[in-house]
């Protein structure tokens, strides 16, 4: 079954849509036949380049100021779109962005070194070496038929008519360029000036581009002379400017900054005297101002001076004693005395005290007496060994006894025995 021609071409469209490779599509080439927008403002024109061609289109809705800056006849383009296939006009490429395709890739590529070289750490302050402030001799490399070089040496020799200037004289754009530059650089590091100027005067991004170049770069950036670049004029910024020691937007300025008034430095030469006498008495006073510091510190730390500092402490410790004892002494003392007003009182009730609990020690004493015990009727019966007899079952008939009364001892003999029991009962014993 054939296709009829809409339906190839919206299966087309389908194919084209799916494709993740061809909805999306970013393409370059040179921009052909183009015309301006028509009525509409829809931008149409080719664009090929050495094998194909392919025709494109942007909607006027998408068209910027910007973009018509970039699309001219005869221009390299970025173009971002997608492909499509119209039913009347074939294929096309509907783009929606534009790019400078020759000067967006030459900008993208220096970004991408200029990144690479930062994270070589080649823009650090650290590395950046001071300026002197008068130099003697200035290295000045630049293009000899620029009006870089006149500008340098007619304002350095008006501000210091004293100053040397030694020219390498270096291509400063076009093929060769940036070796000439390099060259240049290693020569005058060579020669070591005080200081080294690399500048030219202004131009287009092509003409400065050589200060751009990864060699020249990478040359500033190992040449151990101080060195000051000053490229273009105050719009344009290269490599080498971030590179440099010292970056200044002129020949110009660079030139006066390198060589101050020599009448200021006349000026300065002529107060110098007062300064330096100014800066020795300031000097000579801390110095006297410390010796008699140290001379303080030695005379407190001396043996004697310590010696002194004890013998001092010891009067302070020993008068502070001797206040402590006559308190004790003073407080005992008050003691003692309140203590004899009080004693005798205190050993009257004490001696009191003592009589009353002796008596009645001596009274209980005399109530547990056995003599007392025999006073009142009782007495003491012990055997013949003299063992005291409590029980009848301790004696038998014939057993001799000893009993003892108030005014002295009976002795007898036991004719027989009865026990509290048997008296009760009446039985005989």
């Amino acid at each position: 079954m054939a296709f009829k021609v809409s339906e190839l071409v919206q299966n087309l469209n389908n194919a084209i849509r799916l494709s993740s490779s061809l909805s999306k599509v970013e393409i370059e080439g040179e921009i052909s036949n183009y015309h301006g927008p028509n009525r509409s403002g829809h931008i149409y024109f080719d664009l090929k380049d050495d094998k194909a061609i392919i025709k494109c289109m942007m909607f006027a809705s998408k068209c910027t100021y910007e973009y018509k800056q970039i699309i001219r006849e005869g221009a390299e383009v970025v173009l971002y779109g997608s492909l499509n296939y119209h039913q009347q006009f074939g294929l096309s490429f509907v783009f929606e962005r534009v790019e400078d395709g020759g000067e967006g890739a030459r900008m993208r590529a220096l970004e991408e070194l200029r990144k690479e070289l930062e994270e070589l750490g080649m823009f650090d302050e650290m590395y950046k070496k001071p300026i002197p402030r008068f130099p003697k001799t200035i290295g000045l490399i630049t293009a000899l038929s620029g009006a870089a070089i006149s500008d340098v040496v007619t304002n350095a020799r008006k501000n210091n008519p004293y100053v040397q200037i030694v020219v390498a004289p270096a291509l400063m754009e076009g093929d060769g360029a940036a070796a000439e530059v390099v060259r240049a650089i290693k020569l005058m590091d060579k020669f070591a000036p005080d200081v080294i100027l690399l500048t030219r005067g202004g131009g287009s991004k092509d003409s400065l581009w050589t200060f751009n170049e990864r060699d020249v770069a990478q040359a500033v950036f190992d040449c151990e002379t101080p060195i000051v670049s000053a490229i273009g004029h105050d719009r344009d910024h290269s490599l080498t400017d971030d590179i440099a020691d010292h970056h200044e937007s002129t020949p110009t300025g660079a030139a006066l900054f390198l060589t101050e008034d020599f009448r200021d430095l006349i000026a300065y030469l002529d107060e110098a005297p007062d300064e330096l006498l100014g800066l020795m008495n300031r000097k000579i006073k801390d110095l006297r101002s410390r010796v008699r510091e140290s001379s303080s510190l030695v005379k407190y730390n001396s043996p004697q001076s310590r010696l002194d500092r004890r013998k001092k402490e010891l009067e302070k410790y020993g008068l502070s004693l001797k206040n402590l004892m006559d308190q004790k002494i003073s407080s005992d003392k008050a003691r003692l005395d309140k203590s004899r007003t009080v004693l005798p009182a205190r050993m009257d009730r004490a001696l009191k005290k003592a009589h009353y609990t002796n008596d009645l020690y001596v009274g209980k004493l005399e109530g547990l007496s056995p003599v007392s015990r025999l006073k009142s009727g009782f007495s003491y019966v012990s055997d013949a060994s003299g063992k005291n007899i409590r029980s009848v079952a301790g004696v038998k008939k014939g057993d001799e006894l000893k009993i003892r009364v108030t005014d002295g001892e009976i002795v007898s003999v036991v004719e027989a025995t009865k026990s509290v029991a048997e008296d009760k009962n009446g039985s005989k014993g």
